[in-house]
């Protein structure tokens, strides 16, 4: 699994950390099955997500191919679809008070690397 490091055009001191998950099965688990502290996942390839299982409320952020934050959603409760036309990716983390994405925000990668926790 790799670790994927973001920055905004609009936020240039803040860098978002999130591991990338890119096969199917990936993407299908999400953060399902972790806990509130686990790391943001970015789901590439990926406009459409569900909450069916999860245990807790998750913050979503569907972003375009061109890095533009399309659609944000706060505190999303398990047994939901969630999607968003034209996004390419959807960044997840579990729902907490404070900072998140925001529409109209544009993202672009600092870095790519290897997730040294997942190896």
């Amino acid at each position: 699994m790799a670790l994927a490091r973001l920055r905004s055009d609009e936020r240039p001191g803040d860098t978002y950390e999130f591991s990338v998950l890119s096969s199917w099965l990936e993407r299908l688990r999400g953060l399902l099955g972790t806990g509130g502290d686990a790391r943001p996942v970015l789901l590439v390839r990926c406009g459409s997500v569900h909450t069916f299982g999860m245990r807790y409320p998750i913050d979503l952020a569907f972003v375009g191919e061109r890095g533009e934050v399309l659609r944000v959603l706060r505190d999303v409760g398990p047994g939901r679809v969630c999607s968003c036309a034209g996004a390419e990716c959807v960044a997840e983390r579990p729902a907490r008070e404070g900072e998140w994405l925001v529409e109209g925000e544009h993202l672009w990668i600092v870095s790519v690397s290897a997730d040294a926790a997942g190896t």
